[in-house]
């Protein structure tokens, strides 16, 4: 719920996350039946406000809700910056429910990595994940770094592209990585074929959370 296509500030603006949300459910959980919920004006609010407030937490937490009255058995946010609500909304309600990178930041902690290397499509996008992951996985050594051209080439499902900005940004930062984090949605489509370009794991937020969910509902 909510949204991943950055703008030129990194921040959220359109619905791209939910097409790479379905595609991380279809392989890491492909027994569930995904039910998308959108409100368009979360993020820009809430960018506009200068980071979340009150009302727009609330907001959130009402949009959970409703899913949860609707019948999910777990809900997904897939925007970064609402992650605080899933908090909240997990003392509220019985059913599982996950920020959209809470999982794979709790993947790389519990493997404890020497170097991640973050890729984004934004240098704003790339340092808010890198930020938010030295928070989740006390002791690692965070790389932070956008790929130009990433951003056009996920907008257009241009894969192969996608992969070639993503394999060209981070070769050069590869020195001492053991583990290579895609830090939106909307750029996670890719990871298998990147991890065959860099010969090293790239972790894929959306499937993480996706068998973070089917996990918590076994």
């Amino acid at each position: 719920m909510c949204s991943d296509e950055p703008d030129d500030r990194g921040r959220q603006r359109h619905p791209a996350s939910i097409r790479p949300a379905a595609d991380g459910l279809g392989e890491g959980f492909p027994e569930a039946r995904a039910w998308h919920l959108l409100d368009d004006r979360l993020v820009t609010e809430a960018d506009a406000a200068g980071g979340l407030t009150p009302a727009l937490t609330r907001r959130m937490l009402a949009l959970i809700d409703y899913a949860v009255r609707g019948g999910a058995d777990a809900v997904l946010l897939s925007c970064s910056m609402y992650g605080p609500a899933a908090g909240l909304a997990r003392r509220l309600h019985e059913v599982p429910v996950t920020g959209s990178d809470e999982a794979v930041f709790a993947d790389v902690a519990r493997r404890r990595p020497g170097t991640v290397l973050v890729l984004g499509s934004l240098d704003s996008a790339a340092a808010d994940s890198a930020r938010r992951l030295k928070e989740a996985a006390d002791g690692v050594e965070v790389r932070a770094i956008a790929a130009p051209g990433a951003a056009p080439a996920a907008a257009a499902r241009d894969w192969p592209d996608l992969t070639d900005a993503l394999a060209r940004a981070a070769a050069p930062h590869l020195d001492g990585v053991e583990l290579v984090l895609l830090g939106q949605y909307s750029i996670s489509p890719v990871h298998a074929e990147l991890a065959d370009r860099l010969g090293l794991p790239v972790l894929s937020p959306p499937l993480a959370a996706a068998r973070a969910l089917r996990e918590a509902l076994a």
